[in-house]
């Protein structure tokens, strides 16, 4: 059985280890490559502490050389330690969030990277617009809709500003998206962004159940958002045969949306006949009777690579398939199935949950709510059995600024999913009683009658956080902070601590008495000779602390004795 690898991703690595950088080689291997390392090239520089613009351009050239070889690790290594540099020259902070981008670190440092570009902005090999565009994108993303719009007005008109633009509007201000949609088309009249754009946006509204405005059958009197469908469509198909030689997969994006079904067949036959057909075309394909069910199916679970199916796209198929035959077949494939399976549960193109599994059986769960780039929650399996998980903490806002030195991450483990065996955060245990502390994240579906599991983030599961943790522990282990190597126990009731020793191995070394969840005195063992030598009674105007804090006291003494011995 392969054992779970949940200890070796973190948050924003959905599915790939933790990258060890090494600093020095880095260096070298731009000065190998660039072929000019003497004393006045930026590596000796750099160490030298020199610090100017042309040192820094040369800086850059380096890292987009390495970047344009594809040695992306090998430049974010280099970028990152290039601070110095980065207030005298953007590239190398548009660079950075480059390769950080590329190597899956998370929207918010690359959105931090960028702003810093544009702070500096002094440019040589790029411009200020294509920092723009990336912030834009990556402020799109995170569903920051007013920003992303702002950002874009700054940048200048291009169809690459337009289709951002578009993709913001379409989420934030409906009404305005139609207009500026044909203001787009008019401008743009060959560029196929803004087609894949407005494509995307009927099959959404069709999905989600409202009326596309583009089925001329129907008995409800269009809207005018109706009509303009209709206006834009119309406009669309005739400019189809020059827009498919930028794009055929075009093709089979229009087709539901074509009135003659013999006119929507022949488009989707050519592009299936010169191009190897995507597998979001099954559907259209499937429904314009070009193929059977058998060899939807086929196409469908093909292992061509690593497999990434969507649950809509399944969805899809499911309710396309005929007869029950087949749908029997597709049960047993999805059981047998090894690869991903992706939720995008508000179809802007980034899924919030990604599965990863084993023959039926799921190995890893990535849950990523806000779609910054750095799971929500990480969940292990054994057995296809939940085991662990990493867990994002939001911090109180109470607290935010002592929070920030932590990671966030609670490193979870159940006993027996949702029995919490313990929960680890920044150091610290919280133990619970077996089998009374419960966390579940997490509701398992079963899909189409299958018995593959599809694990769905549960609405109505409370949020884990420090109040909630303290409350359900029965007590809390953390190094000790008097005795080097040693650790800390405090038991807790209802939250309130009563109770905390210390220990050095098994020899309990300290011991202190809380009063309504206050420190009272404290009995120490400093001589570790099993005798007790030294009592601290603590100060009467304790500090008043929140409940999630009482078991993180203060030494704060009032006076300190010691035995006649010591």
């Amino acid at each position: 059985m392969k054992r779970c690898r949940c200890r070796a991703y973190r948050r924003g690595k959905s599915f790939r280890p933790v990258l060890s950088v090494v600093v020095l080689p880095v260096f070298l291997f731009f000065a190998a490559a660039a072929g000019v390392y003497s004393q006045d090239d930026p590596i000796h520089a750099y160490l030298s502490g020199g610090k100017d613009s042309a040192v820094a351009d040369r800086y850059a050239l380096w890292a987009k050389s390495a970047i344009d070889q594809g040695l992306w690790s090998e430049a974010l290594a280099g970028l990152e330690r290039a601070s110095d540099f980065a207030d005298v020259s953007s590239d190398i902070s548009y660079l950075l969030a480059l390769a950080r981008s590329h190597e899956n670190k998370g929207r918010r440092p690359v959105l931090e990277a960028l702003e810093r570009s544009l702070t500096v902005d002094r440019w040589k090999i790029y411009k200020s617009e294509s920092a723009r565009l990336m912030k834009a994108e990556n402020l799109i993303a995170l569903r920051a809709y007013p920003q992303a719009l702002a950002e874009l007005s700054r940048a200048g008109r291009s169809p690459e500003e337009a289709v951002l633009t578009l993709k913001a509007l379409v989420f934030f201000k409906p009404d305005e998206f139609l207009r500026y949609m044909t203001e787009t088309l008019d401008r743009y009249p060959r560029e196929i962004g803004p087609v894949q754009v407005f494509l995307n946006y009927l099959k959404n509204k069709d999905a989600a159940g409202g009326n596309p405005g583009y089925n001329r059958n129907q008995t409800v009197p269009l809207s005018q958002a109706g009509k303009d469908d209709i206006d834009l469509l119309n406009l669309i198909i005739r400019r189809l045969p020059v827009l498919l030689l930028k794009d055929p997969e075009l093709a089979w994006m229009a087709a539901p949306f074509i009135q003659d079904r013999d006119e929507a067949r022949r488009l989707v036959s050519a592009y299936r006949a010169v191009n190897k057909p995507a597998r979001a075309s099954l559907p259209i394909t499937l429904a314009l009777g070009l193929i059977d069910d058998e060899n939807a199916l086929e196409d469908l679970f093909s292992t061509g690579g690593e497999a990434v199916l969507d649950i809509a796209l399944l969805d899809e198929i499911w309710g396309l398939l005929r007869r029950e035959e087949t749908r029997a077949v597709f049960r047993r494939n999805l059981l047998a199935f090894s690869g991903v399976i992706k939720e995008d549960t508000d179809r802007d193109g980034i899924p919030e949950t990604s599965v990863k599994y084993d023959r039926g059986v799921p190995e890893l769960c990535s849950y990523d709510a806000d779609q910054d780039g750095e799971p929500d929650i990480t969940l292990c399996f054994e057995a296809g059995d939940p085991v662990r998980a990493q867990v994002y903490i939001p911090p109180d806002s109470n607290r935010a600024a002592e929070l920030q030195a932590g990671s966030g991450m609670a490193a979870v483990q159940w006993e027996r999913y949702p029995a919490v065996l313990e929960v680890e955060l920044d150091g610290v245990r919280y133990i619970p009683r077996p089998l009374e502390f419960n966390f579940s994240p997490f509701q398992f579906i079963e899909l189409w009658g299958s018995g593959l599991l599809f694990p769905r983030r549960d609405p109505f599961s409370p949020s884990l956080t420090r109040r909630v943790l303290v409350s359900s522990v029965l007590h809390i282990e953390r190094p000790s902070l008097e005795f080097p190597g040693g650790r800390e126990v405090v038991e807790l009731s209802q939250g309130i601590p009563v109770m905390a020793r210390e220990y050095v191995g098994d020899l309990m070394v300290s011991e202190t008495e809380f009063l309504r969840g206050r420190p009272q005195f404290q009995r120490l063992d400093l001589n570790l000779n099993g005798r007790f030598d030294m009592y601290r009674h603590f100060r009467r105007n304790y500090r008043a602390m929140e409940l999630e804090d009482l078991w993180n006291y203060d030494r704060d003494f009032d006076y300190t004795l010691k035995t006649e011995e010591e």
